[in-house]
């Protein structure tokens, strides 16, 4: 749907966004606000001064309670103040190695966190729908099957296990809680990938630290195969789940790419690699001792039919968009804000 059709149906539309200041949330708040949207978001602010939330028209255009997901209730005042009715939840530790070295942390974070935030939004009158953001890691994936909505919860590590507590956690509050005109849905993405990604351990990030930096980029798991996409997918996915209305009991889509897409570490490297013309991209292998899923797979059809969710861009288009954004951002990291948001009005018209 392009942009002034969309800016119709959310202009005035007040949000709440926790994790707004991390890579999904910053992009989300982007967006939103492009169409009109009043966003409050609640997040902890970001120490890396390269995050898109740290740029002063975000923060201009942005307003933000900056705290910790476990003080939510503490900010209920505040909250109600601004009159919430879509609420969306992406506060949480997102990365698998932290959550070796933070375990207690990461489960404070993930799940006591999102009980404080249920605890707070049923205490709140106007919210009409409310989105938790997820992840695929959140199935008990030991074969590398398609994984549908349906497959079994269980992650193997701390943070896939904690985010399968959250799914639940979520599920349990629609069930109990939450008023039969409120709307839950739990969103599960695969691996995203896209311009502004700045977290440690990850994939798209390192690389391009590496080439920025002439250094070899060390990888964990060549081999391993993800349902990679772009963060404009997401977004996408986000507005659909938005635009629809829910059954009385909780929802939950899967989104990621079309299988061609999922790919192994190595190949997305390479493709990147030869995309951008990067001869100084090496690579040094350093196994890794700790558990990881080595194939994930994400089966897009119930999203394709509930919410007419389609993916607008191949892996290639989705890598070349990644490798332009981090250009643009070396180049004058101070045009970044206004380029982001032209890759979001170019998707959306496309």
């Amino acid at each position: 749907m392009k942009l002034e059709l969309l800016k119709k149906k959310f202009t005035g539309k007040r949000i709440l966004i926790t994790g707004n200041t991390g890579f999904v949330g910053s992009w989300l708040s982007v967006l939103l606000h492009l169409m009109g949207a009043k966003i409050l978001g609640y997040s902890l602010k970001k120490k890396d001064k390269r995050f898109l939330s740290n740029t002063s028209e975000f923060k201009k255009k942005i307003k933000t309670i900056y705290s910790d997901i476990n003080n939510f209730d503490k900010n209920l005042n505040k909250i109600k103040k601004f009159k919430p009715q879509i609420v969306i939840h992406l506060a949480s530790q997102p990365l698998v190695l932290e959550s070796y070295i933070n375990t207690r942390k990461t489960y404070a974070t993930n799940i006591m966190g999102t009980v404080n935030f249920f605890e707070t939004i049923k205490k709140i009158n106007n919210i009409s729908k409310v989105i938790v953001f997820t992840s695929d890691k959140v199935y008990r994936n030991l074969e590398g099957k398609i994984l549908s909505e349906k497959s079994n919860l269980g992650g193997i590590d701390p943070y896939s296990a904690s985010k399968s507590c959250q799914d639940i956690i979520s599920n349990s509050y629609k069930s109990c809680f939450l008023k039969k005109n409120v709307d839950l849905t739990i969103l599960r993405a695969g691996n995203i990938i896209g311009g502004g990604d700045w977290n440690l351990y990850r994939l798209v990030p390192d690389i391009f630290k590496s080439i920025k930096n002439n250094k070899k980029i060390i990888i964990r798991n060549p081999n391993a195969v993800r349902p990679w996409q772009h963060i404009l997918e997401i977004l996408n996915a986000f507005i659909l789940i938005l635009l629809n209305k829910n059954s009385d009991n909780a929802e939950i889509f899967n989104i990621g790419p079309n299988l061609n897409s999922n790919v192994s570490v190595i190949k997305l490297i390479k493709l990147i690699k030869k995309t951008g013309r990067f001869k100084n991209l090496n690579i040094k292998i350093k196994k890794n001792l700790k558990y990881e899923s080595k194939i994930l797979r994400l089966s897009n059809l119930k999203a394709s039919k509930k919410i007419n969710y389609k993916t607008k861009l191949n892996l290639k288009e989705s890598v070349k968009l990644t490798i332009e954004w981090y250009k643009n951002y070396f180049l004058n990291r101070n045009i970044i804000f206004k380029y982001t948001q032209k890759q979001i009005t170019d998707y959306f018209n496309k």
